[in-house]
């Protein structure tokens, strides 16, 4: 086995094998790779394995420029696909072989450690039935959470009647209302989503992604047929909620939603949801992922969102995800600055962003001095 390097030259190979792997999910495309590298400052650490001269798998690897963590993948799920056309026997050697070049790679550049986030719509998760995360055979920490999966192989008013009462509820509130929704169909367009995803990001403390980002969903992912942005109308024909739809292979995700803060009452979310359902399967889509799922979480944010998403008649499906801890010095140094980033960001709606900063720069400050006195003493010691 050679690996190789991906670069241009390459993505066309790259893509065939990703069409042709069970292992392989939407977000292993290649235009995906470019574009979220372009955006969020990620550098490209993918390979490809080649065999007798053949192309037999893929990796897709990003390291993050600032914390040097290695992830597949920071935005969406990777994880090594493997060939369908192989045996089993062989596959396993190259699962083998694909997991170890990681390490190296890991090693090489010194990061602190490597995430993996496995697609749950892929084939090879959806046929691991018993739950056994694959990444545990290759050492990696079982950090897995859930996600709810809506099988699909029923007709439109199954599906309807599948939903929680609420749900029901809420789709004939909207639709009596006078509430419809339609596709986009230019990416100007945009700009009206981009208005709702940033209201919707600032009512929940969160900063809003680049505008960059879901032009390029338009430009790269729907116009390839392997996505589709949907946005409600009120009566009068303003837009206020949207949501992207992904679709690839026999598979669709709920990728992002977002509504305008008066409209969220209306049923408006549940409206788009429902049809976003109806819509995957007259495209043969067979199961739809409403979105990882934290059942455990008590309060705050993630629980509802939970809530939301467990209302649309899915299961819960494991959502494999594996990591491994390579420097704990620079580990336990990207946690500090994770945590800190986050509470900052949670005190910008209470403080603003300047208070907030200036909350958080002592502690920021605190952390530097307290690795800088540990580095000469360490220095003294020696």
């Amino acid at each position: 086995m050679r690996f190789v390097q991906l670069t241009p030259d390459f993505s066309e190979v790259w893509d065939k094998l990703v069409y042709a792997s069970d292992d392989a999910w939407l977000y292993h495309l290649y235009d995906w790779l470019q574009l979220t590298e372009n955006i969020w400052d990620l550098e490209s650490k993918s390979f490809l394995v080649e065999h007798d001269g053949e192309i037999v798998g893929v990796f897709p690897l990003q390291i993050h420029k600032k914390s040097r963590v290695l992830r597949s993948l920071f935005m969406g799920t990777g994880g090594a696909a493997v060939a369908n056309t192989v045996d089993q026997a062989f596959r396993n050697k190259v699962m083998k072989g694909i997991y170890e070049h990681a390490e190296e790679i890991a090693h090489e550049i010194r990061a602190p450690s490597i995430e993996i986030y496995l697609p749950p719509l892929a084939k090879s998760s959806l046929k691991n039935r018993w739950g056994i995360n694959p990444l545990v055979r290759y050492f990696y920490e079982d950090i897995s959470t859930h996600t709810w999966m809506v099988n699909l192989a029923r007709n439109g008013d199954d599906i309807f009647v599948l939903l929680s009462k609420d749900a029901r509820q809420s789709i004939k509130r909207a639709l009596k209302a006078g509430y419809r929704v339609r596709e986009l169909q230019s990416p100007y367009e945009i700009d009206e989503y981009y208005r709702v995803h940033c209201e919707t990001y600032h009512r929940t403390g969160v900063n809003p992604h680049p505008e960059a980002y879901f032009q390029g969903i338009y430009e790269h992912v729907c116009k390839k047929g392997c996505a589709k942005i949907w946005k409600a109308l009120e009566p009068n024909g303003s837009p206020v909620a949207f949501e992207i739809i992904g679709l690839f292979k026999e598979g669709a995700v709920y990728w992002a939603g977002c509504c305008e803060t008066e409209h969220l009452d209306s049923g408006v979310n549940y409206l788009l949801q429902y049809n976003s359902m109806l819509w995957a399967k007259s495209n043969g889509a067979k199961w739809f992922e409403n979105g990882e799922a934290f059942p455990n979480i008590r309060g705050g944010k993630l629980r509802g969102l939970t809530t939301f998403k467990e209302k649309f008649g899915g299961e819960l499906h494991r959502f494999y995800k594996g990591s491994i801890t390579f420097d704990t010095k620079v580990a336990r140094r990207t946690v500090f600055e994770n945590w800190l980033k986050d509470t900052e960001l949670l005190l910008q709606p209470l403080l603003g962003t300047r208070s907030a900063n200036l909350v958080t720069k002592p502690l920021r400050k605190c952390g530097y001095f307290a690795a800088k006195t540990r580095r000469r003493l360490g220095a003294i010691l020696r």
